[in-house]
């Protein structure tokens, strides 16, 4: 899909508009100016894509109702009529100016978790790098909180751990038997409980293993080990005490401005279910919320129809909050072995056969009945597939779907695509699906895809960017907050450099360009979520969501892409962030 038309059009418009208003006894009266400044409108044109820089916009109402693209053809008379007796210029001295960022894929409800308890994760989100540092983390917390009260710790990696294992119940049954111990690991793809825990789960010797999950076991032996894989851990939810809603809106408010911060104007929740969706509505109703937030909701095959489900909650934005469709999990985590691959894994994991593959959430069939059902109701998904052969069963299904409803208008997501392999993004584009690349991958697990998860010929194909662009699809980078820690600039630096923790470079060929990473940041990104005629981009008529940089992305060093600060973020024309005073 081209957008650059449709921003020609609004740039010749905006000027027809300033040229003429000279001649005008009114003029626009805008409620902010922004001038002498980089602006990244991030629309395009011409057949290279070519983005159209500008270096003054105007504000009314929250939306953008001028862009000047060269001021200097009307340098001495463009106040008049852009400026009013009341309106705010702010001269931004050659500063950068782009669209707020438009979270493709993340998890705000799990962000805020994290926010409330012990961070287990690896530098450089955190300081865990054996099971000792674990252990002690634990029992730090242990004293500190009141016998028989949960405990939980999220963001430990097994294969980053000196120990290169999980911890299980006996480690944790060492820090304490009082309290329940639970800890996610990294991936948030599986968990870990102590004997208490495992107790109030009620997971025990002749516990099943739940469809899509697995709960790993002692050596010759049923008894658990306390390790919990996908739907195995679905009983955590009903195990943690419930903050009051205050509590809870006071850690939205902290999370909120920490992704203000990072040039964020729009979050999402990508597995909600009805009982959050309630929660964020009572908090967008609460108060002046300064982000926009989309979710969607995780729905499970033995549950009511997606159709009846979705009657329960309106797709209507109400106070910046909305639900824009559904979320469908098809697998896991290649970092967690549990994603479903068509050849296997490059290193077996202990106590598996050499054959493994990860294994899929649904079976193809109930997998094809839930999609069905979505195109029959019209309504947007995301499906989350890390594997190649998760990605088969998804794109299998949406041919049949497009062939059943042909003149649907849905652009289904592939969330993480992390193994799509060449033939699948050829079949990509004719069902529309949009990949939405987890880039991050390379930096954070890249030397262990290498090594350990995938080997080199695969590895290096991981988030094939590069790929999709040459082909022209429309693609979106996300980095799963809080699986990492939020980050749009990380994210940039990772897809247009491809270097691993270990500095080394995995997969030059997928790497891409720093207009097309910031591309797939924002308009691709509004695009994904059916907004982009409100954001993504500066044009007139749209929402005045902005952001403005300390250093232009565009020519800034390769190496300090991902060190690159935002000084002001702007939602709706106004402020709703500063670090340093922008005049």
């Amino acid at each position: 899909m081209r957008y650059g038309s449709l921003f020609v059009f609004s740039i010749a418009l905006s000027l027809v508009l300033s040229l003429s208003a000279c001649d005008r006894a009114e003029p626009l009266n805008a409620d902010r100016v922004f001038h002498n400044a980089r602006i990244l409108t991030m629309s395009f044109e011409g057949e290279q894509d070519d983005m159209i820089i500008a270096n003054a916009v105007a504000v009314k109402d929250g939306r953008i109702i001028a862009v000047a693209q060269d001021r200097s053809a009307n340098s001495e008379d463009w106040p008049k009529y852009w400026v009013g007796q009341d309106t705010q210029i702010s001269d931004l001295k050659g500063l950068t100016l782009m669209p707020g960022f438009v979270q493709s894929h993340a998890h705000f409800n799990l962000i805020v978790l994290k926010k409330m308890t012990i961070n287990l994760a690896p530098p450089p989100d955190g300081s865990v790098a054996n099971l000792t540092d674990l252990k002690n983390t634990l029992t730090a917390a242990a004293q500190k909180i009141p016998a028989g009260y949960p405990i939980m710790g999220i963001g430990y990696d097994d294969t980053i751990l000196e120990e290169k294992r999980h911890p299980t119940r006996a480690d944790l049954d060492a820090v304490s038997t009082e309290h329940p111990i639970i800890l996610m690991h990294i991936s948030f793809h599986l968990a870990v409980m102590n004997s208490k825990a495992l107790e109030m789960a009620g997971i025990n010797e002749q516990t099943p293993d739940p469809e899509g999950g697995h709960i790993q076991r002692e050596a010759n032996s049923k008894r658990p080990n306390g390790v919990l894989e996908e739907a195995a851990m679905n009983v955590i939810g009903n195990m943690l005490p419930q903050p009051s809603p205050q509590q809870v809106f006071k850690t939205y408010d902290s999370v909120v401005q920490d992704l203000l911060a990072l040039g964020y104007t729009t979050i999402v929740e990508h597995a909600s279910d009805s009982a959050m969706e309630k929660g964020f509505e009572a908090y967008f109703a609460s108060r002046d919320v300064p982000v926009d937030m989309i979710a969607y909701r995780r729905v499970l095959p033995d549950t009511t129809s997606i159709a009846e489900q979705m009657k329960t909650m309106t797709r209507d934005d109400v106070n910046g909050f909305k639900l824009g469709g559904i979320k469908i999990l098809l697998d896991g985590s290649l970092q967690g072995y549990t994603g479903h691959l068509s050849e296997p894994y490059h290193v077996t994991p202990e106590g598996k056969d050499l054959n493994y593959r990860g294994y899929p959430h649904l079976p193809p069939q109930k997998f094809n009945d839930m999609l069905m059902q979505a195109y029959a109701a019209d309504i947007p998904l995301l499906v989350h597939t890390n594997g190649d052969a998760a990605i088969d069963v998804l794109l299998d299904g949406l041919e049949q779907a497009n062939a059943a409803y042909p003149d649907n208008t849905l652009r289904p997501v592939s969330i993480h695509a992390q193994t799509m392999r060449q033939d699948q993004l050829d079949r990509a584009q004719a069902v529309s699906l949009i990949p939405s690349f987890f880039v991050d991958h390379v930096y954070f697990w890249g030397d262990r895809h290498r090594d350990i998860f995938l080997g080199p010929d695969r590895a290096a194909q991981i988030s094939p960017a590069g790929s999709a662009e040459k082909r022209k699809l429309i693609y979106t980078i996300h980095d799963d907050a809080p699986v990492v820690s939020a980050d749009p600039f990380r994210t940039l630096w990772v897809a247009v450099a491809r270097r691993t923790s270990a500095g080394e470079i995995l997969g030059a060929d997928e790497a891409i360009t720093r207009q097309q990473a910031l591309k797939a940041l924002t308009l691709n990104s509004a695009y994904q979520h059916y907004v982009e005629n409100e954001k993504g981009s500066i044009e007139v008529g749209k929402k005045a969501d902005m952001i403005i940089l300390d250093q232009n992305p565009l020519t800034a060093p390769e190496a300090a892409l991902r060190h690159i600060k935002v000084l002001e973020t702007v939602k709706d024309g106004k402020t709703v962030y500063t670090s340093t005073t922008v005049n």
